[in-house]
């Protein structure tokens, strides 16, 4: 994506949360879907996603701390997400409000030399709307692909959420199928080989040592993480959609990619005979429990 063309003073106050959004209802398809654990197995695939947007890559490369400390830092995110589908109206908004505050003074040049501001209105949005596919497409990876009519709700609660969060209006497709074409149209003409994204897939592939690990031997460490790291990136790559692989030089063989298969029928076996009020449990309850807590930085 090439630089915005307006004027990054502009950008936050057009990112506003809107009247009539709210924080989703219990029981709404949204709510049903979003913090079903399964999702995390495709997690990393959110990422990445993201970060090949060259306007968030280039935010993450000189704002984030994800190379140093990738674990606070997916706790914040997760703590984050979390609190704006299942935290409630109070706490859903406020927690949107932090993030554009948050998000106003990420700005900077990337590395061809392309102005960026992370409110960039269609980046914030391709930012959401990875959410909302990953969501649906780790139903059908891990568990039981969502039909249609399921779908529909799905997306139009989103839309809500992301109005919740500030996405214009404009920068959401009105619908699932419209959705789809609008993703396909993103990673064909807007996704690039950021160097957030190398960066990631290589820390994918050794991981960094949790802080509070730090007097375990490196090698020890590695040996230890070595077969959760290499499944991980195996199932990060091979979801990735063709055109984008094909433009990062990414390649797996048959044998990797029926490693990655019979990774997501492990997973559909295991959480199958979990309920789903189960299987999302942590989801609903970490808003709870954060809201006792300190406010998060960053």
């Amino acid at each position: 994506m090439h630089a915005t063309g307006r004027q990054d003073a502009h950008l936050p106050r057009e990112l506003v949360a809107v009247r009539e959004a709210a924080a989703p209802r219990r029981g709404s398809e949204v709510w049903r879907r979003f913090g079903d654990v399964r999702g995390l197995g495709l997690t990393p695939h959110v990422l990445a996603m993201q970060i090949a947007h060259p306007v968030v890559g280039a935010g993450v490369v000189d704002h984030s701390d994800y190379q140093s400390d990738p674990y606070r830092r997916f706790n914040r995110t997760y703590r984050s997400i979390t609190t704006v589908v299942y935290g409630g109206p109070t706490r859903s908004a406020a927690e949107a409000e932090r993030l554009r505050v948050l998000h106003r003074r990420i700005r900077g040049t990337d590395e061809h030399g392309r102005k960026y501001h992370a409110l960039d209105p269609k980046a914030y949005a391709w930012v959401h709307l990875t959410l909302v596919k990953a969501v649906a497409d780790a139903h059908a990876m891990f568990g039981r692909p969502m039909t249609r009519t399921e779908l529909d709700p799905y997306y139009a609660d989103n839309i809500r959420v992301g109005r919740l969060l500030g996405v214009r209006a404009e920068d959401m497709p009105a619908t699932w199928p419209e959705f789809l074409v609008y993703y396909d149209d993103m990673v064909e003409h807007t996704l690039e080989n950021t160097r957030a994204l190398r960066e990631f897939l290589a820390n994918l592939r050794r991981p960094a040592k949790p802080k509070a690990l730090r007097r375990l031997p490196d090698d020890r460490w590695h040996r230890m993480t070595g077969p959760t790291a290499r499944i991980t990136y195996l199932t990060t790559v091979a979801t990735l959609p063709d055109t984008l692989r094909k433009r990062c030089d990414l390649h797996l063989s048959p044998e990797e990619h029926l490693a990655v298969e019979r990774f997501a029928r492990r997973i559909r076996t295991a959480t199958g005979v979990i309920p789903a009020p189960v299987r999302r449990a942590p989801a609903v309850l970490v808003p709870r429990i954060c809201a006792l807590l300190p406010e998060p930085r960053g």
